[in-house]
């Protein structure tokens, strides 16, 4: 089951780092941001696209080596957490008042942060 957790966090950081990339302007709508310019839309491709692609690979790297499991497990659990704790702080300072999307993005933060982290456990255990 570890290794399964593992692979599908992979390929959400890829399928979701792959739609930022390559339909930028649509991903940032969802969140109420703009891409002005060139610059900015290159940018938003590598920051959001860019680094979740590369991140996912690594994931799926991790996959394929019994003794990278742990190491990719923590990495998924930090990385969901951050965002997840991040998001939170956001949705306060705004008082609650964000869209929708901002709490599903929350909600499945959290939930793969837990996910990892009981898989994680899971490998861990003596």
């Amino acid at each position: 089951m570890p290794h399964l957790v593992l692979l599908l966090t992979a390929l959400g950081f890829c399928g979701f780092g792959l739609a930022y990339a390559l339909r930028p302007a649509p991903m940032a709508a969802l969140t109420d941001l703009a891409l002005p310019s060139p610059s900015a839309r290159a940018d938003f491709m590598a920051t959001y696209g860019g680094c979740q692609v590369g991140f996912g690979l690594f994931l799926l790297a991790c996959t394929r080596d019994p003794a990278w499991l742990a190491p990719g497990l923590w990495a998924g659990t930090a990385v969901l957490a951050g965002f997840a704790g991040a998001r939170g702080l956001g949705i306060m300072a705004g008082a609650g008042r964000v869209r929708a999307t901002i709490w599903i993005g929350l909600a499945v933060e959290l939930a793969g942060a837990l996910l990892n982290g009981w898989a994680l456990a899971r490998v861990l255990e003596p």
